[in-house]
């Protein structure tokens, strides 16, 4: 078996495509939309930016409305009891994404359940929607994950 020891892969307009470093891991600068993986068997190939999530939060509504930790989301905006809009920092290709959110109430300890009312490109609102009783509550912790395509 022969070796080919590298640290840069490179186009031949000289970009640095991968890099390799001293402890093997390979770091690629830009994966492009049309990057695919082989499933486990083999059988079949799936795009593998299309799998990932473009966004995600997640937030606290009770005392105050604060963004934990994030990626994609620039912030939330508090539109009244139950009701948030959240803010993409990248704006998404069109308001036919996808996503989920569930939440939490701190008093009395029941889920509440993230409902998509208004979407477009910078932004989507959701309703925090009590399992209980179905009336409108904000949440303690409150998590939602996008998938879709970006601008």
């Amino acid at each position: 078996m022969s070796n080919l020891l590298v640290q840069n892969i490179k186009h031949t307009n000289n970009t640095t495509a991968q890099t390799i470093d001293t402890s093997g891991r390979t770091t690629v600068s830009i994966m492009n939309n049309d990057s695919t993986y082989r499933s486990d068997s083999g059988a079949v190939t799936q795009n593998l930016v299309q799998g990932l999530a473009k966004a995600w939060g997640q937030a606290t509504q009770d005392g105050g409305n604060t963004l934990r930790d994030s990626f994609n989301m620039s912030s939330m905006d508090d539109i009244g009891t139950g009701i948030i809009d959240y803010n993409f920092t990248n704006n998404m290709a069109n308001d036919d994404f996808a996503g989920g959110c569930i939440g939490r109430r701190d008093s009395g300890g029941s889920d509440v359940f993230g409902r998509f009312s208004d979407m477009a490109t910078d932004e989507f609102r959701i309703h925090w929607v009590n399992g209980q009783d179905g009336t409108l509550h904000d949440s303690d912790v409150a998590s939602c994950c996008i998938f879709g395509d970006l601008a």
